[in-house]
Parts: structure tokens; C-alpha cells; sequence
């Protein structure tokens, strides 16, 4: 899970001498270039594959920067990944720039990158150069540019030299400021191309563009994964505890006096102003100083400065300000308290589960895990974003104490954890799917949502004996006047490459879900694929009363035969293992609760929900 500094966005800090003159700048802020700019191609297929002017809502919520000059900037990610991005080389060129009042040129931006913190990005041939031509000489000139450090999946960062291998100022998630020089002239045209970012998560983000007369480099603070200084940030409740600063500076030194230029000061305050914790940190070298005394559902606010090697406030004052609300847990019994909590209040919000939820379900992506209570409601653990994790827990593990937010993804309402707080109180418990149909699922998916599900009698319309699953594909099932999309979601499960069946399945397990509204279901293995049994005809068996108080409940098929009837708990505990002989079954031991009854006939399975009040 990503550790949860207490801050999330980053800010740099420049303080503009009243001797320097803009001449131009584009900083995105329109959701466009400027007028003079230029774009190869604006496209983005909305998660990981664009080259585009963004605000952070059209590209997908897993790439992260910080510390971008207000909304908008300029990125760029695997460029020829969608159809609409087409190309591995992209560039943007701005024409025609008057230059004609400077003497002292520089060409100034600001830029960052999507580190994942395990796998680094660029390739050997993955560069991002700046090149100029003066006066329309028909000749452009590199003077900037970015590469990798190494070969494959290497650090960007400066190539100082221009050949083609890093040896400067690495990237990193927090934007940092850039500079060349420009030879003076009378019109500019300004070239950035962007080339090979065409793998994977091979990215930059470019903002604040700028061509500077008589540019002063002046003193920065920047605070690591923090929001922009006056801003506000909703930390998790596990930040009262862990909460950490980690500050940058340029052009300022920061050490124990009398070394360096000074040091920088902190302090923390409540919302009664009365200060919380502060001090004094000497170093850059990324050690993270802890703030302390925090408490979850408290709003904090964080001052810090540049003072001298005196403690005297450097002039012009360089500081940061930010406003941190430390939220709590919301306590909940259970999955179905939790999202009736959701309903009524919105997703955002931070939970402690306290109630045991059965693990129906595993997939290493993202550490995905599917649990649901007793009261069969389901919900999709991911660590998705996350850079620390949970433990990956075991099929038939009831877990209690998971602690964690919420939010929704494409109509499915995911939880993240905040901390590794799950505790297993019991292992190999059943796990049993409750029998529904297409129609109930199709008229209500958030009804069913993460839970494990059956369909009986049912076949795959592209089953045609030679056509096989592939990943990632949707498929059509039907029971014949209604129909399902069965989604591939699980990569690595064994029945991709597989024949898809062509005749009719008795019985087809899988996790239920949606995509924005309209239901799915994702199959886990071959083994939730189970062709028909002539020898049971499922569609001829009543359970009834259901839902019943009488203690009994009836059982009736057409096959004669004695029914093997096994009735679990919603969290997988068997309570009753019986062959039924006269149709009728005692049920009077049996809590109040929703029970799954699993009937086997002729080595023909299928199971049933039972309410009993």
C-alpha cells in the first residue's frame, strides 16, 4: 500500500525577481497548448496509453505526479498505445516566439515522472530533447534533453552531454525545475519531441513552459508527495500514527550552521492554533522526519520556511502551507453495513470491518482479493495504487479487522487497505456459490456485486467446438431468452487458451460484478465450468418454504433417488451433512440467518439459498 505522507502533491516555490521578464509561457492552464503551440496529436485512451494536455481525470487515477503549476500540464505515456496515439515519436512546437527584447535568454519548465517505486521506466532509446531555431534559419539545435541511465527499465533523468545516457538531475514523481540557455535572436521556435515513450509505463509530464530575460535561479522548497502550498489533503486514519515530511530544496543548502545556507522550520497546529509538534530539519538527503501527537478525525495545519544559518526567515520568505484533515474509521459490523454506508453517504470514506468476511476468491494483479459476509454481500479488496500491501489470503480464510478506504471504480465499489490489520480466525472453510439467474443479475448488479454466484443451464454463444478464451475479452452467455457478458478479468486463470465449451453447462461459477451499470461475471477457473448432467434435472427441484420459521423444509425432485444435503453458513462453516430419504428436512437447530444448501443426486450437483427467520 502506498505509504501516506502527509502530503500528496508537490510544490516548488519560486520567487521571481523583479529583474527577470517572461516572454513566454504556457502553462496548460486552458486544456490546451497556447495559441502558438502545436501538438502531433492529442489522444488518450483514458488510462495508461496518451499524449495529451491533462488535469489528471482523462488518463487514469494510477499515474501520479505532483507538484504541477496549477491544473493542467502536458503528458505523455506509451504514445503508441491506443489507436488514437498511433505513433512512438510525438512532439509539440511552438512557432514564431518574439525574442526580439532580450539579451539574457533561458529557457525555463518544469517536469516530472510516474515512478512506481519497483520497476523503472525508460529504455535505451527512450529520449524527451528540447530544440531550438533562431530566426527561422531552417535549423533546429538541441539544447536539453532526457534519457535513461541505463538499458531496459532504467531511471530518466538529465543527459548533460546530449549522447543519449542520463548523467544528471534524476526525474521524479515531484516536479522539479529545468533550465537552458537560449541565444538571442528575434523570433523562436521551440521544439519538444518525445520519442519511444512507447512501452509499458515509459511517461513525462511537462508543465510551465517559459523563455526567461535575465532569469535569476532563486531558492525553492519542496515538500515530497505533497499537495501545492494553501492546499487541502484528506489523509488516511492510519496518517495519526505514521504521518512523515520529506523536504527538497534548490539553490539553498540545507545543514547544520554554520555550514550551508540554513535549514528549514516546521510546526504543526490543531484547529485551536495551539502547535501540535515542530522543529528544525537539516537535510535533503530524503531521511523523513515523523510528526507526532496526531489524532485521526482532527484537522491539522503545516507551516514550514527557509530561515539562515541565524533561524532568521531568508528574504524574500520562502515557505509552504497546507491544511491536513486526518479522517476516522467508520465501525461496521460487516460488507452490508459498509455499503449501505456508501449508499447513504458516498464512497471516500475509511471503514473497520469487525465482522468475519469469507475469501471466495485471489488474483496476484493488484492483489486482488473477493470477500463477503454473512449476509452475502461482497465487496473487491485491491491494493491498486497502493505501495505497501496486505498479506494475500487463502480461499476459505474468514478474516475479521480489515481496515481500509473506499472508492468506485467503473461501477464497482473497491476497498483499499490502510493497514495490514486483517487477522485470519479460521481457515478451509466451504465456499459455496448462491444460485441465481441471468435476469436477477442483469436487473440488479449492484445487488451482487463481488459476490460468488452459480448459473445453472446455460452455454457460451461463441462456443463453437475450436474458438478458446483469450484474456481481457468479453463473452456472451445465455440461458436462452436472456444473455450475460462473461469477462476474461483473471489472466493468468487456466482456462485461457482453452476451447470455449459448446454445449449446454449445468452449472457455471463465477464472481459476480459490472462495468459501469451493466453486469458481468468473471469465471475464476476451469473448475467453476461444469458441463450437464442429464441424470439430475435441476429445473425440477422445489425447497420449500423458503424463507421459513415452521423448522422443516421440504425437498422435492423427479428422480426418486436419495439427495446428499450439506448446508453451509454464508461464511463457509457446514452446519448439517444428511441424505435425505422422505423429502422433508429438520431445520429447527438452524439460527436465524441465510443459509446455502448444497443437493447432490447421481453425482449431480446444484445449491440453493435458504432464509430461514
Amino acid at each position: 500500500m502506498k505509504k501516506l505522507y502527509f502530503l500528496l502533491f508537490g510544490l516548488t516555490l519560486g520567487l521571481i525577481s523583479s529583474a527577470q521578464t517572461t516572454l513566454f509561457q504556457d502553462s496548460f492552464e486552458s486544456g490546451a497548448p497556447d495559441i502558438s503551440g502545436t501538438m502531433s496529436e492529442m489522444c488518450t485512451d483514458g488510462f495508461g496509453d496518451f499524449f495529451t494536455v491533462t488535469d489528471g481525470t482523462n488518463i487514469g487515477s494510477n499515474y501520479e505526479v505532483f507538484g504541477m503549476d496549477g491544473t493542467f500540464w502536458l503528458a505523455a505515456q506509451d504514445t503508441d498505445g491506443t489507436p488514437d496515439c498511433n505513433s512512438d515519436i510525438q512532439t509539440i512546437e511552438y512557432n514564431d516566439l518574439d525574442i526580439s527584447t532580450g539579451s539574457d535568454l533561458t529557457l525555463v519548465f518544469i517536469a516530472a515522472e510516474d515512478d512506481d517505486g519497483s520497476a523503472q521506466d525508460w529504455d535505451a532509446d527512450t529520449q524527451v530533447f528540447f530544440e531550438i531555431d533562431i530566426d527561422n534559419s531552417g535549423t533546429f539545435t538541441k539544447i536539453f534533453q532526457f534519457a535513461a541511465t541505463g538499458g531496459t527499465n532504467t531511471e530518466p533523468g538529465v543527459d548533460t552531454n546530449l549522447d543519449g545516457t542520463a548523467d544528471g538531475t534524476l526525474l521524479s514523481n515531484s516536479f522539479q525545475e529545468f533550465t537552458a540557455a537560449i541565444p538571442n535572436g528575434s523570433l523562436l521556435d521551440l521544439r519538444i519531441t518525445f520519442e519511444r515513450l512507447n512501452a509499458g509505463d515509459e511517461d513525462i509530464s511537462i508543465d510551465n513552459i517559459r523563455v526567461i530575460d535575465g532569469f535569476v535561479a532563486t531558492p525553492t522548497l519542496t515538500l515530497t508527495d505533497a499537495p501545492a502550498s494553501g492546499g487541502v489533503l484528506t489523509t488516511t486514519p492510519e496518517a495519526a500514527n505514521d504521518a512523515t515530511i520529506d523536504f527538497t530544496t534548490t539553490n539553498f543548502t540545507v545543514a547544520v550552521p554554520p555550514s550551508g545556507d540554513g535549514y528549514i522550520r516546521w510546526e504543526v497546529k490543531d484547529a485551536g492554533n495551539n502547535i501540535v509538534d515542530s522543529g528544525d530539519i537539516f537535510t535533503t538527503d530524503g531521511t523523513e522526519t515523523a510528526v507526532n501527537n496526531l489524532v485521526a478525525g482532527n484537522t491539522y495545519s503545516l507551516f514550514a520556511e527557509l530561515v539562515d544559518t541565524s533561524g532568521n526567515p531568508i528574504i524574500p520568505a520562502v515557505d509552504y502551507a497546507l491544511t491536513v484533515i486526518i479522517p476516522s474509521y467508520t465501525v461496521v459490523a460487516d460488507v452490508a453495513e459498509l455499503r449501505a454506508d456508501v449508499v447513504a453517504n458516498g464512497d471516500g470514506g475509511y471503514y473497520e470491518i469487525t465482522g468475519n468476511v469469507l475469501v471466495t476468491h485471489t488474483d496476484g494483479f493488484n492483489n486482488r482479493q473477493w470477500v463477503q459476509d454473512s449476509n452475502i454481500a461482497g465487496i473487491l479488496i485491491t491494493e491498486d495504487g497502493l505501495d505497501n500491501g496486505i498479506i494475500t489470503y487463502t480461499v476459505g480464510d474468514n478474516v475479521s479487522g480489515l481496515k481500509g478506504g473506499t472508492e468506485t471504480v467503473n461501477g464497482v465499489l473497491r476497498f483499499l487497505p490502510s493497514v495490514d490489520s486483517g487477522v485470519i480466525t479460521s481457515s478451509g472453510n466451504a465456499v459455496v456459490p448462491q444460485t441465481v439467474s441471468i435476469t436477477q443479475l442483469n436487473a440488479a448488479p449492484d445487488d451482487y456485486e463481488s459476490e460468488l454466484i452459480e448459473l445453472q443451464n446455460v452455454t457460451f454463444v461463441d462456443g463453437n467446438g475450436s474458438a478458446t478464451f483469450s484474456t481481457g475479452t468479453n463473452y456472451d452467455v445465455t440461458d436462452g431468452a436472456n444473455t450475460i457478458v462473461k469477462r476474461t478479468d483473471f489472466f493468468s486463470a487456466d482456462y485461457i487458451n482453452q476451447v470455449i465449451p459448446s454445449s449446454e453447462l449445468s452449472s457455471l461459477v463465477a464472481i459476480a460484478g459490472e462495468f459501469n451499470g451493466t453486469a458481468q461475471i468473471y469465471v475464476r477457473d476451469l473448475s467453476d465450468i461444469t458441463l450437464s448432467n442429464d441424470q439430475f434435472n435441476f429445473e425440477s427441484l422445489e425447497l420449500y418454504p423458503n424463507p421459513t420459521n415452521k423448522g422443516y423444509i421440504t425437498i422435492t425432485t423427479q428422480n426418486p433417488n436419495d439427495i446428499s444435503i450439506k448446508v453451509f453458513d454464508v461464511l463457509g462453516k457446514q452446519v448439517k451433512n444428511e441424505i435425505l430419504t422422505n423429502n422433508t428436512l429438520n431445520v429447527s437447530d438452524l439460527n436465524s440467518g441465510i443459509y446455502i444448501v448444497k443437493l447432490t443426486q447421481n453425482n449431480a450437483s446444484t445449491t440453493k439459498k435458504l432464509v430461514i427467520k
